[in-house]
């Protein structure tokens, strides 16, 4: 893969946390970016695991803090970074970064993966949301449809083996059910517990950390799944957690896009999602995977039960995921629609 234009010099600002999708998302760009020799630079926070992970890539990072209280400092350090490298698009992801960009010579493009307040973003140049609903509301909430655009994410294919169960106590011949995710309330992990709670079969890895860890886990206890329940922490290798299910499950209350339903369908794993916006737009019920409702443990547990007790199903849709995947998912593809756009409005 090689650009499409040598006029497209991008510049991308994070200034998101530690861990989460759409940080994980930017660093696998910038990685293309990278193999695709665009002249290319981040600035990001001062995050030494991903500074590394950057680095092992070959990207060499510029660092920023993002302090809103800080702000006329910071931004006068990150404007002194972006102009020495005379960028003719710079790439802002979510709200603080896009807040933080100075004006300049060149496009500024900021990218949505979510329903955003857009005071933040008055002063770009283009949106781009990562799902088709996010860029229609876009439109609806004013912002001219000539300056918006829709660009899904990618995600990889495995590459490294699956986790071992014997690492989270967990049996062989046992049915592995696997939920991923920042551990809060949007994610809808209390639900799966709840439906959990309904079914015979099967142990249940949860891979993430966040505010409600103590919650759901005292939820684990009063509902007498400590022996079903595995609570993993943060796995940077989410591939390799999900390469390790029977089935993967996504109980969003709120999830604008879904990597990791992009994920399970990379891994070929048969998916469960509720019907929040990024699995609705993506699944095509009983096909290529299954919908329920927000907030329906009997629901749920119904079709965790069904598809642990049928596997010719389960190994059905898991197929047709992969397909879905690499038609919509692929990063070769997903990567050069990327530079196409961008080298597009390059300024």
């Amino acid at each position: 893969m090689s650009s499409s234009s040598p006029k497209l010099r991008l510049y991308q600002l994070m200034a998101g946390a530690e861990h989460g999708g759409a940080e994980l998302f930017f660093e696998r760009l910038a990685e293309q970016f990278q193999r695709a020799e665009i002249a290319h630079a981040v600035s990001i926070k001062p995050y030494e695991a991903r500074m590394e992970r950057l680095s092992a890539a070959g990207i060499t990072p510029h660092t920023c803090h993002f302090r809103p209280l800080m702000k006329p400092i910071d931004s006068h350090h990150l404007a002194r970074q972006i102009r020495a490298f005379d960028p003719s698009v710079v790439m802002s992801w979510m709200n603080r970064a896009t807040n933080f960009t100075p004006a300049g010579n060149w496009t500024h493009v900021a990218r949505l993966g979510g329903y955003y307040n857009l005071k933040y973003y008055r002063h770009c140049d283009w949106l781009v949301g990562n799902t088709r609903g996010i860029a229609d509301w876009l439109v609806q909430q004013g912002w001219p449809a000539d300056r918006v655009h829709h660009q899904v994410n990618f995600v990889p294919a495995p590459q490294r083996p699956a986790l071992q169960r014997s690492q989270f106590d967990t049996p062989e011949k046992e049915p592995l059910i696997v939920a991923l995710g920042r551990l809060h309330h949007n994610k809808g992990f209390d639900t799966l517990l709840r439906a959990l709670a309904h079914t015979t079969d099967g142990v249940l890895w949860l891979a993430g950390e966040g505010p409600e860890r103590n919650h759901l886990e005292t939820l684990t206890d009063d509902l007498g799944l400590r022996e079903r329940v595995r609570f993993l922490g943060w796995q940077t290798a989410s591939e390799c957690v999900i390469a390790a299910a029977d089935l993967f499950v996504c109980p969003s209350r709120h999830e604008p896009f879904g990597n990791v339903i992009a994920e399970a369908f990379a891994a070929g794993k048969p998916v469960i999602a509720t019907r929040s916006d990024g699995a609705v737009e993506h699944i095509e019920d009983g096909s290529d995977g299954v919908l329920v409702p927000l907030d329906d443990p009997s629901t749920l547990a119904e079709e965790i039960n069904t598809l642990i007790a049928n596997k010719q199903t389960a190994q059905t849709l898991g197929k047709a995921a992969y397909h879905s995947w690499n038609r919509l998912f692929n990063p070769k593809q997903v990567t050069s629609d990327w530079i196409s756009f961008l080298s597009e409005v390059a300024g």
